[in-house]
């Protein structure tokens, strides 16, 4: 997600750009077996009873270099834009330093209801992956299919 304000602002519709899109790497993880339901509101069963129990939560952002829009790390699913989410600072990893060192991002924590707010204005953004487990410099996210859910049913398990 872009913006040209600063972190939690949102753009108006049709102006996010979007930088280097980070690979989601499922196929690497993948644990479902061919007897396990696939259907998407199976799978996002795990997202939605995190999201039910979380205080706050962890994005990065890029703060804007030049004629360069800020922007937040994610990558492209289904959907659209998905906005990586992590529940804790462990969660993050030792990909922290690299992220906030070497590639510039900066961390944001966002209490419950402002990043519900932040959802609801944050209309190109199709879904989140939560903690995904990040690799190398942060280039490759890896994750399983049910660490993914929709917007609207985030804001919807976020009691929105």
């Amino acid at each position: 997600m872009t913006s040209r304000g600063p972190a939690g602002s949102v753009p108006a519709r049709g102006h996010a750009t979007r930088g280097r899109v980070i690979a989601v790497d499922f196929r690497a993880r993948r644990r479902l077996g061919p007897g396990r339901p696939g259907a998407p509101r199976d799978l996002d069963e795990a997202a939605r009873g995190t999201l039910k129990a979380v205080r706050d939560v962890l994005l990065f952002w890029r703060p804007p270099a030049g004629r360069a829009a800020a922007e937040y790390l994610g990558g492209r699913w289904d959907w659209g834009w998905t906005l990586f989410v992590w529940t804790s600072e462990a969660a993050v990893g030792p990909v922290w330093s690299r992220l906030v060192g070497t590639r510039g991002y900066v961390p944001q924590r966002l209490g419950r209801d402002a990043f519900v707010r932040f959802l609801e204005r944050a209309v190109d953004i199709g879904g989140l992956l939560l903690d995904g487990e990040l690799e190398g410099g942060g280039e490759v996210i890896r994750a399983e299919p049910d660490q993914l859910i929709r917007r609207e049913d985030a804001l919807s398990a976020l009691g929105a």
